[in-house]
């Protein structure tokens, strides 16, 4: 027996009927509740000019991006990886409104590598954007909808995990560190190398707040008001500390009140630290702490690229990774009936009739194919009945 080759690349993967189905059932919710709270959908191509697909803060994806170049122009374009930047030069140089921008999507991208603890190289990425308002008041409406969103999944027992680059950034401009020096910090601080980072303090020429500063980071870590009550050696090591401290406040006391949500607060947690220029959260499924379902943050510079500085913040989900969360959803309960494939105005019309009520109407070649018990057209008399398949010759 010849040996099935047809194999799709690592990381790339069909959804069969069943979860193609629950994929789109989920879909809908989600961007039904992004209609409802005021986003617009738009829909940018797969792919596009790496011109605009990797300029700017969209550079950090230039490994992740599958390239070619463009038999129609010559140049060389890129299938996207991320759409919010799509989304960012949409926003800012098709709609180009003033004001508040609030605009949803959803599509797949492609990434070039395969990272299994991420889940497909291809995800599903549904996700929200707001631009035009730097004020933590757009941080907790993004949040809460990534939190409504996930509950429209039916995930509804939470851990809301809270971050602040800015923090980061702040002590390493106090402390005067060279771009080498930072790039080794950030590295430390992705890899949470504990006693890397305590040696390369340990490196540094820091004023006593400083020093007390830097050593307090990887301790600043774990539920969210034992956090916020453990930041006073922070509070003054800089001019805006206080200014960052505040507005993770402001979100922790917004979202104290939300039942089954445990919120959660890291301080050296720097996840895109290239990107982001603020707060940065993740949702996380209880019981699967280590699976991101979703995450999101600010990222003021994205439109600068485009010639706009306009503020933004926003969050994505990867629909296709949740799948396996997902409970299978309610059953269509359409009925069905079966109808001979023959050209026949009259029937042509019975099973338009039965479309437009929301029967499910299939052809059918030979009767004797059908299940018993079926609803199926017959001719009688030169009339077109509905019948039941009953076995009988």
């Amino acid at each position: 027996m010849q040996q099935n080759i047809w194999f799709t690349p690592d990381g790339l993967e069909d959804l069969l009927p069943g979860e193609a189905r629950k994929l789109e059932y989920y879909r809908r919710q989600l961007l039904d509740g992004f209609e409802l709270s005021g986003y617009d959908l738009v829909l940018p191509p797969i792919a596009e000019f790496t011109d605009s697909l990797l300029t700017g803060k969209g550079r950090h994806l230039a490994v992740d991006t599958c390239r070619f170049t463009d038999q129609e122009s010559g140049k060389m374009m890129g299938v996207r990886a991320d759409m919010t930047p799509q989304v960012a030069r949409i926003a800012v140089n098709r709609i180009q409104q003033a004001g508040i921008q609030r605009l949803c999507y959803v599509g797949e991208v492609l990434k070039t590598r395969n990272n299994r603890a991420k889940g497909s190289r291809s995800p599903i990425e549904v996700g929200a954007e707001l631009f035009g308002h730097s004020g933590v008041e757009s941080d907790i409406e993004v949040i809460e909808l990534m939190i409504r969103s996930l509950h429209a999944l039916g995930l509804m027992d939470l851990t809301l995990s809270i971050g602040h680059v800015s923090i980061v950034d702040s002590l390493m401009t106090a402390a005067e560190l060279t771009q080498a020096q930072q790039n080794t910090l950030v590295d430390i601080l992705l890899r949470k190398a504990v006693p890397e980072y305590n040696d390369f303090v340990g490196t540094l020429s820091l004023s006593e707040p400083l020093k007390a500063a830097f050593h307090s980071l990887l301790n600043l870590c774990g539920e969210a008001e034992d956090v916020m009550a453990a930041t006073q050696e922070l509070s003054d090591a800089t001019p805006d500390m206080a200014s960052h401290l505040s507005h993770l406040d402001a979100i922790v006391r917004y979202f104290k009140a939300f039942e089954h949500l445990n919120l959660h607060i890291d301080l050296a947690d720097i996840r895109g630290y290239q990107y982001h220029t603020g707060i940065i959260f993740s949702g996380y499924a209880a019981g699967r702490k280590m699976y991101q379902l979703a995450r999101g943050g600010r990222y003021d510079g994205v439109a600068l690229a485009f010639g706009v500085d306009k503020p933004a913040t926003g969050f994505s989900l990867d629909l296709r990774g949740a799948l396996d969360l997902l409970v299978q959803p309610p059953s269509s309960q359409k009925p069905l009936v079966y109808a001979p494939n023959v050209l026949d105005a009259t029937l042509l019309a019975e099973v338009e009739r039965l479309k437009s009520q929301d029967t499910i109407v299939k052809r059918f070649y030979d009767l004797a194919e059908l299940p018993d018990g079926v609803s199926y057209f017959a001719q009688d008399a030169g009339q077109w009945q509905l019948s039941v398949k009953t076995g009988q010759p």
